[in-house]
């Protein structure tokens, strides 16, 4: 098979470069890695692999934090990120691009035509549309929703070779809606490249509005905290009302080892981001923001820039796309993450549990939350770092983030990029004739399950996989 990949791609890359990932789940080696640079290559891949039944692996970039790029033990990696064109259609607002885009490509291209996205806490050179196949979230969340619901279509490939096209694009070649075809979007975002390869992504971008403000919030309390995004979602006009737990401001400026909060410090960090076109829109919905601190006794709002000022190592959080270095760059090197999508109304009730699982388990409660799509649902996410070099804090950080897996359905807040410790869970609790319909779309589109089988548990018949 090797001459076989040589034909087709050329040099192979080292599988050792592509076993693991910051997180803790557990790598595994492939037996190839190929680097696509053309379109064409992928479907002479694919037949390739499902003739010999090798299990491929897609990935970009691979800065996930849920294991989800770590390969199959003697599968092909399909390294995606030279695939990196862009198209930006500025009059009906939407860009056609490949899985090797970046935010800090895409927001440069954007810029040139008075458009703007979202970011996700991602570093600057991360995959768009990896983030967007993974229903992630950002900056724009509450507007608008997560990155599924700007997917507008796809171009992908079967595990056959059969090229698919998605969305309006499937008839008009122009990817401008989901709709009003059926809605087959969906069988790619979330099914962590199990169903197919997708190589273009139509996604929706909006208007760069001629002010903008990013402003912070202290929040002496969660729940204060929450009350105004609550209440700011209903309010309407706002692109973003994020919360991010006291711990990262701590990390940020340069602590490594942090003990209990001091009560004196804010519990919650509020990043408030919106746009107007003119400067008394802009104060107006300014106005609305300080009337929404000031309901729940909080202090008034500031530019994000004003306090980069007064220490900047805070520089980071400005403006994203941004390499949050306190993250990435500590002793240990491991970074992981427990994310959820759940009921507003039962952030205060997550958030607590889940700060007394970590603080348990030694860690300091870093909690990121948002309302999302006009406060519909909300985002309820704990991030953990952690010594990758210790197996015995690998394997407490793995049984703390099924713990707060567990804790978190329990209220009905279902993970979003799930992680493999979480997928046994999530299937046990999954309707039983929706876990039996991804298996019929999977075995109808993968029939010998090469794309990413251990994914959703899907790459022979579930029950063989997962005791349900």
């Amino acid at each position: 098979m090797k001459r076989e990949l040589e034909r087709i791609f050329g040099a192979l890359g080292d599988p050792a470069a592509h076993a693991a990932d910051l997180t803790e789940n557990a790598p595994r080696t492939p037996a190839y890695v190929v680097r696509a640079t053309e379109e064409e290559q992928i479907p002479a891949l694919l037949k390739l692999a499902t003739e010999h039944g090798v299990p491929v692996t897609p990935k970009a970039t691979g800065q996930n934090v849920a294991g989800l790029a770590i390969p199959e033990e003697g599968g092909i990696i399909l390294d995606l990120s030279p695939l990196d064109a862009v198209e930006i259609d500025a009059q009906n607002m939407v860009a056609w691009i490949g899985p090797g885009v970046s935010w800090e490509r895409l927001k440069a291209e954007c810029a040139q035509h008075d458009l703007a996205i979202g970011f996700p806490l991602a570093p600057p050179d991360a995959s768009v549309m990896a983030c967007a196949l993974m229903d992630g979230l950002s900056t724009m969340a509450l507007a608008h929703g997560s990155y599924a619901d700007w997917v507008h279509g796809v171009v992908a490939y079967l595990a056959d070779g059969t090229r698919v096209v998605t969305g309006s694009a499937a008839v008009s070649g122009r990817p401008l809606s989901r709709g009003p075809l059926p809605d087959l979007t969906g069988l790619f975002i979330s099914w962590f490249g199990t169903t197919g390869v997708v190589v273009r992504m139509g996604l929706a971008l909006w208007p760069l509005r001629a002010h903008r403000r990013r402003e912070i919030i202290l929040c002496h309390d969660t729940a204060s905290g929450f009350r105004l995004m609550r209440a700011g979602a209903r309010a309407g006009g706002f692109d973003d009302l994020g919360g991010l737990g006291w711990p990262a401001a701590k990390w940020a400026l340069g602590a490594e080892e942090l003990g209990p909060r001091d009560p004196a410090e804010p519990e919650l960090y509020i990043l408030a981001d919106y746009g107007a076109d003119t400067k008394r829109e802009l104060a107006l919905q300014r106005d609305k923001l300080r009337a929404l601190a000031q309901a729940e006794s909080l202090p008034a709002p500031m530019l994000v820039q004003d306090l980069v000022q007064l220490a900047p190592a805070l520089e980071p959080f400005a403006e994203l796309p941004a390499r949050l270095g306190f993250l990435l760059d500590h002793p240990g090197g491991g970074l992981t993450w427990v994310g959820t999508y759940g009921p507003m109304e039962r952030l205060e009730e997550g958030a607590r549990i889940g700060a007394r699982l970590l603080e348990e388990a030694g860690h300091p409660p870093l909690l990121v939350t948002r309302p999302m799509k006009g406060g519909h649902y909300a985002v309820l996410r704990f991030i953990e770092r952690f010594n990758r070099s210790d197996p015995a804090e690998v394997e407490r950080i793995r049984e703390l983030n099924v713990a707060l897996g567990r804790a978190l359905l329990d209220l009905d807040y279902v993970p979003y990029k799930c992680p493999d410790t979480l997928l046994d869970e999530v299937l046990q609790r999954m309707d039983p004739g929706f876990r039996d319909l991804m298996q019929r779309v999977k075995n109808a589109v993968d029939p010998k399950g090469i794309l990413s089988p251990s994914r959703w548990r899907l790459g022979s018949p579930l029950s063989e996989n997962v005791v349900l």
